[in-house]
């Protein structure tokens, strides 16, 4: 969750993560708790940034969820409600700044190895193509089409400079090469062609399972136990100055 949130196009992500780190990391239950936390905040932050791309629309409720961590290590999330369902068509076709972030989510859900630290945005289908591949399609249209979610994949630098610009069936042997899960199931599956229409229908694939984990995320979160602290019993000391504030009028 880390390393997703470390593709987040601006750092405003970082002061939530240092504190909730520095007041809780030595609690009994930090691991479980800071996990929860993570996949939480990732997931107000993707889901703002994919509605809202601009690098100042979480700061106010980042502010407050800085004062909530120091009272709680199960804070309150002030952040804008959306509804999840309304996120498809911002999958699908996402600002460029989020790509990175949807794929390192769909790769984490598949393998828990982290990437390798160069990869790069595989078109599945390329963005050079023969003129006459797609008769009955606009060069705009053909263009939109590869820049979705559902034409790209994580891949290792040095396989992407190997496959270069060539068609799926040539590319598939080095996907099966690569070390990254789905990457790897791209290039060993049994899909022959990779056209507009494969774009199309892993678009709705890739947003369903994108919303599905953020789904999932919220829910683990919303049903971690809060233990409320139990207040200390006064003692005979507390308990006589508090007869004498009550006998003064003060309580």
């Amino acid at each position: 969750t880390l390393d997703i949130l470390s593709s987040y196009p601006n750092e405003f992500w970082k002061y939530p993560v240092v504190i909730y780190y520095i007041c809780y990391r030595n609690e009994e239950n930090f691991e479980v708790r800071f996990a929860l936390f993570l996949n939480k905040l990732l997931m107000e932050l993707m889901t703002k940034y994919l509605m809202i791309p601009t690098i100042n629309a979480v700061k106010p409720d980042i502010l407050k969820l800085n004062s909530a961590i120091v009272a709680s290590d199960v804070p309150t999330f002030e952040f804008k409600n959306i509804d999840l369902a309304q996120l498809e068509p911002y999958i699908q076709n996402p600002n460029r700044n989020a790509v990175r972030m949807l794929l390192k989510t769909l790769a984490y859900e598949q393998q828990d190895e982290l990437l390798p630290a160069k990869w790069e945005i595989e078109h599945i289908f390329p963005r050079k193509w023969q003129t006459n591949y797609f008769p009955d399609e606009s060069d705009a249209t053909v263009k939109e089409k590869i820049e979705h979610i559902g034409n790209k994949l994580p891949f290792e630098k040095k396989l992407n400079i190997v496959a270069g610009n060539g068609y799926f069936g040539k590319k598939k042997k080095e996907y099966a090469a690569s070390k990254i899960a789905i990457t790897k199931a791209m290039g060993t599956s049994d899909v022959a062609d990779w056209n507009m229409d494969s774009i199309m229908k892993r678009d709705i694939r890739v947003s369903d399972e994108i919303i599905k984990t953020l789904n999932r995320w919220n829910n683990e979160y919303s049903n971690i136990p809060v233990e409320e602290n139990e207040a200390e019993a006064p003692s005979e000391e507390d308990l006589a100055r508090i007869e004498e504030f009550k006998k003064k009028g003060w309580i």
